[in-house]
């Protein structure tokens, strides 16, 4: 916010309040969603210009959903990893941009 980027974080991504504001006054080329949680209605999707990017905490495919560093850790995973990628209308199913992997040390 300092930059003059405005962040907006709605309860419910659905909110009439909240579409009319990204879509008459924000009027974003991009958005970028991360940790949200919810599926994003297509009025949303359809907004920004050039899509919207979700950091999503996983090496995606494998933990598509809800709570993919849990289940990444139950599971033993190494390495371990962030996925940038494009929101579409399925889950965690859009084209991925870039994925970062980290081994994790036993120690750690």
């Amino acid at each position: 916010e300092e930059l003059g980027i405005p962040i907006l974080c709605p309860d419910k991504a659905r909110d009439k309040e909240f579409l009319d504001t990204l879509e008459q006054e924000v009027k974003p080329d991009l958005c970028i969603t991360a940790a949200y949680g919810q599926y994003l209605p297509k009025r949303f999707l359809a907004l920004p210009k050039f899509g919207t990017l979700n950091i999503h905490p996983s090496l995606l495919p494998r933990w598509r959903g809800s709570s993919p560093v849990q289940r990444s850790l139950e599971a033993g995973d190494n390495p371990v990893g962030v996925s940038v990628l494009f929101t579409v209308s399925r889950m965690d199913a859009g084209p991925i941009v870039a994925q970062e992997e980290y081994n994790i040390d036993d120690d750690e």
